[in-house]
Formats: structure tokens, sequence, C-alpha cells
């Protein structure tokens, strides 16, 4: 294997800030070379604040995680910074104004990234066309893709909504309500069960050399794009490299006293035909390591133990572009 385009072309899941720290990490691997192209992959089930504002006004796709990627891939420096701090301007909520209030623009809460997608869309381009154009605008490197080109709702299975009675398993609907619950998450599906596919985010796949999911929300931001049948589809048919970056700890509500046992035992439950490669960890939040060693065998994969968190308990993007470099050298080529 050379030194150079050791990951060759590299697609990556999620959404929200764990899917940032990734991209932001594949931003500086093809700023040096390490590969020669990056696409995200984005969930489009956010049904909270803006983004669920403008996806029930306007029958979109919610644009939230969708502009956390494009803001994630700008381009390094001054001017990328700024566009950063336009794309992710959120105007004021309306929460001290009454809604009577004839001072009120509409524009509360709404970040503007989100409102310009939306033009775009509005003005007659697909999801994809929209995100590429607005990718154009600001000279993002890598392309932003949705898993779906329409909106999905996630809808969990949860026991123990009621303390009295813990076996009893009831239906929860949509992102934030998931996000939030108290209860433990036994199952995850989406709604429709085959929607509307992006021929482009499957086209990324088959071209893929390296597959890297997470860190992030597990259920409400990870798993909900590998739901989509022709993204399943498509990640089971590639020959590519998978690699899971461990999150690093529970998620209050959704994941609440989760493990790294715990995640990868709930990856094989929900994709039994996903085996991955490579777990990337932070030895530092892994509570057993043998424990940790065993559950990866079980999906095919191997634990690559490196330190990739910062002070904040948070995924730092520099460290994991030295990690996902040398998690490349670990596999070796395919």
């Amino acid at each position: 294997m050379s030194d150079t385009q050791i990951l060759d072309r590299l697609v990556a899941f999620g959404g929200g800030h764990g899917l940032f720290a990734t991209l932001r990490a594949g931003r500086s691997l093809l700023a040096d070379r390490v590969i020669k192209d990056l696409t995200a992959i984005v969930g489009v089930s956010d049904d909270g604040g803006s983004s669920g504002r403008i996806r029930r006004a306007f029958n979109v796709a919610p644009p939230g995680d969708l502009r956390m990627a494009i803001t994630a891939l700008l381009p390094q420096g001054p001017i990328g910074e700024n566009v950063e701090s336009i794309l992710q301007y959120r105007f004021p909520d309306s929460e001290t104004h009454s809604r009577f209030d004839e001072s009120l623009s509409g524009l509360e809460g709404h970040v503007v990234g989100n409102v310009l997608l939306t033009a775009l869309w509005n003005s007659g381009a697909s999801t994809h066309e929209g995100l590429d154009l607005l990718c154009s605008f600001f000279g993002v490197q890598g392309r932003v893709l949705p898993c779906s080109s329409a909106a999905v709702e996630i809808v969990a299975t949860i026991s123990g909504l009621d303390p009295e009675q813990p076996s009893v398993l009831e239906k929860v609907s949509g992102q934030v309500a998931i996000a939030t619950t108290m209860g433990t998450v036994t199952q995850i599906q989406i709604e429709p069960h085959e929607p509307p596919p992006c021929s482009e985010a499957v086209n990324a796949i088959g071209l893929a050399g390296v597959l890297v999911f997470g860190p992030g929300s597990w259920f409400t931001s990870l798993v909900p794009p590998l739901l989509v049948p022709s993204i399943r589809e498509a990640i089971i048919n590639s020959s590519a490299q998978r690699i899971l970056i461990m999150n690093l700890t529970e998620q209050i509500g959704e994941t609440s006293g989760y493990t790294a046992v715990d995640y990868l035992n709930s990856w094989g439950k929900i994709f039994p035909e996903i085996n991955l490669d490579l777990i990337i960890v932070d030895p530092n939040f892994v509570e057993d390591q043998r424990d940790c060693e065993q559950a990866a065998s079980r999906i095919g994969a191997k634990v690559f133990s490196i330190d990739v968190a910062t002070c904040e308990s948070t995924h730092d993007p520099k460290k994991l572009a030295r990690a996902l470099r040398q998690a490349a050298i670990e596999l070796g080529s395919k």
C-alpha cells in the first residue's frame, strides 16, 4: 500500500455533530491527498427545531443535518470560517414574543443554511441537486447526499416507559421523541419502509474504498440511514472496508447505560448481514477491552484502540484523521 490515497474513496454515514467530526477529519485527509474523494450520506429523519418546521411547512427533507455536513466540508481558512458562521447563524427565537407581536418575522429559530437549502428546493432543484448547488457556491470539498430523496420517520419500539410495567412495549415515533425517551429501545424502523432512493448515494457506496459509520446518536442519527433498503443493499454488496467509530459514552435517553459492548451488540442485532472490519475505540472510554474485542469479533471486526477524544469527551477531528490513516494501514488493502 502506498503512502498516498491509502483510503481511496471514503463515504461517511450519520448526522449531527458526530458526522461533523468525521467529515472534518475527512477534509484533512483530502487536503493531505490521503483520499481522493469524500462523500457524506446523511439521515433525513429530523423532526425538531428549524428542520422540523421546514419539513412540515414545505414537505421537503429536513435540512439541518445536511447543512451541518456542508459546513464541515467548507474550505479551510478565514473564508471558510466566515461562510460557516453565516450558514450556521440562527435567528433569535420567539420565546420572548407574543404570537400576535407584529415584530415577528417568521425567521425566528431558523438557521440561514436551512433557509438557503429550502429556497433551492422550492425553486425546482431536487434534494441532491440543491445540495450540490449550495456546495458549489462555497467551494465545498467533497459531496453531501441524503440517504433518501424524501424525509423519513423513525419509529421505535420501547420498553419501560411505565416504570411499573417495565416489560410493556410501546411504539414511539419521531426523532426528538426517541432521542429523549426514558425507556429502552428494543426495535427501530423507518416509515415509509421503502422511501425513494437517492441513486447518487447508492453509486457513491459502490465506488467507495472505505465506509465509515459514526460516531453519533445511535438510534436517531447513525442507524436510520442504514435502514433505507437501497442504502442497506449497497452496503451489503460493497467490497469496501467498513469502519465503525465507537461512541465515547452513552446518550442520556436513547442509549442510557450503554457501553461499547452494548453498541456492538446492537449493531449485530439490527444489521446481522453487515459485518464490520474495524472498530475505532478510545481506550479511555472502554470499560473492558477484552469484552469489547469479543463483541467486535462477533460482527467480524478487530478493535483498534487510539486516542480520539477531546478534553470535553467529544471526538477530535484531528485525532480522528490520524486514527483513520492508521486504521487503513492496520487493515491493509482489500
